[in-house]
């Protein structure tokens, strides 16, 4: 076995010394040919990348903002403006009005699809693989609240590229719309100074299903959406017959929870501002949006409001268009550039070749001897 890999490696030697020896009798013209076929491969390509550059991701791709309230039912406006080339002005404006005008606390959770500067651990639980993801959570206690949107990264739109945009998710629970009604968040703070939020946790139940009010028994068959009053939990020991087994009552020491559950109206908007669509091909815009006169698209809504925009430059698609012509037209010239180096090679390869087996047979060959 390792006979034969030395002899591999030898005919790799020899094989790879041949080719450098037919290189090196190439003529100039071959070697010109060559370099003028490198020359349009490089132009070639440049221009490809041009006419079908690499689409970045849209970086509200996985924002989403969802409010929770403590009382119900609880009527929730939830607003977004977005304007992609100034990241710093993008907001996210609130109002929560409680039932019969009461004043209702709430809490505002806000994933970016990435952990970030004061983000804590929302855990879900009562779903077949339980996760957690890092979210941003606050406590409010006002009926209107505008905030700076945390997420907020640069994503630029410039005259004469294409669009393509995904904006934030407003109003959806972590797993879907469909069992939102039917979900109890529940905040998790320590009870010394500060009450800095620790976790969030959020439990996914059954339909109709409820968690009672600790110190009360389970009344059978009480909707989700009719609980009231935020609840402060027990810690872990607390009586069976008091909170049912869907209800997350196992409490770090030192920490209380309280109940938040999904609002009973929910109404949503997003606005994108400062984008330009004249000259462009609007190529799908889900849900369809409200075009207005000063550059901007209002887009509304219920829950899980998820708007996406896609648009084609005219001007850019024409430029897309020449450069795919004109990079086609390079790989072709340095194809045709290539065929005669590559013949040239191969001639001289075969040349190298004739000389080193002749070389053994004139060694073999008898020599006349001094004086003959």
């Amino acid at each position: 076995m390792l006979a034969k890999i030395k002899n591999f490696a030898k005919r790799v030697a020899q094989e790879f010394g041949d080719v450098c020896s037919a290189v090196r009798r190439l003529k100039g013209l071959h070697g010109l040919f060559f370099l003028c076929g490198l020359i349009a491969v490089g132009f070639g390509f440049f221009l490809q990348r041009q006419a079908f550059p690499d689409s970045d991701p849209s970086a509200f791709a996985q924002v989403s903002a969802s409010v929770y309230t403590s009382l119900n039912p609880s009527r929730v406006l939830l607003r977004a403006k977005i304007e992609p080339n100034a990241p710093q002005n993008d907001r996210l404006n609130i109002t929560v009005k409680g039932p019969h005008g009461k004043p209702d606390p709430w809490l505002l959770v806000v994933t970016c699809g990435r952990r970030v500067r004061g983000s804590v651990g929302m855990q879900l639980t009562g779903v077949t693989a339980a996760q957690s993801i890092p979210v941003l959570a606050s406590v409010y206690d006002v009926s209107y609240r505008s905030i700076r949107l945390p997420c907020a990264s640069a994503a630029p739109v410039l005259p004469g590229e294409n669009i393509n945009l995904s904006l934030p998710v407003l109003e959806q629970g972590s797993v879907g719309p469909s069992s939102a009604a039917d979900t109890p968040l529940y905040v998790v703070r320590g009870t010394s100074a500060g009450h800095r939020i620790a976790k969030v946790v959020e439990f996914f139940q059954a339909p109709e299903a409820s968690c009672p009010v600790p110190g009360t028994t389970p009344a059978p068959s009480v909707s989700a959406t009719a609980t009231s009053a935020a609840t402060v939990l027990p810690s872990a020991g607390a009586s069976a017959a008091t909170v049912s087994a869907g209800c997350y009552t196992q409490l770090p020491a030192g920490t209380a929870a309280t109940k938040y559950s999904f609002p009973a109206s929910v109404t949503t908007a997003e606005t994108l501002e400062q984008v330009s669509l004249s000259g462009d091909r609007i190529d799908s815009m889900f849900p369809p949006g409200q075009i207005t006169s000063d550059d901007r698209i209002i887009w509304q809504g219920a829950s899980g409001l998820s708007p996406s925009l896609s648009a084609s430059s005219l001007a850019g698609a024409e430029s897309a268009s020449r450069d795919g012509f004109f990079a086609g037209l390079l790989y072709g010239l340095a194809a045709g550039l290539f065929v005669p180096f590559l013949q040239g090679l191969s001639e001289s390869h075969d040349d190298v070749r004739k000389g080193r087996r002749a070389r053994p047979a004139a060694a073999l060959q008898p020599q006349d001897e001094p004086g003959n």
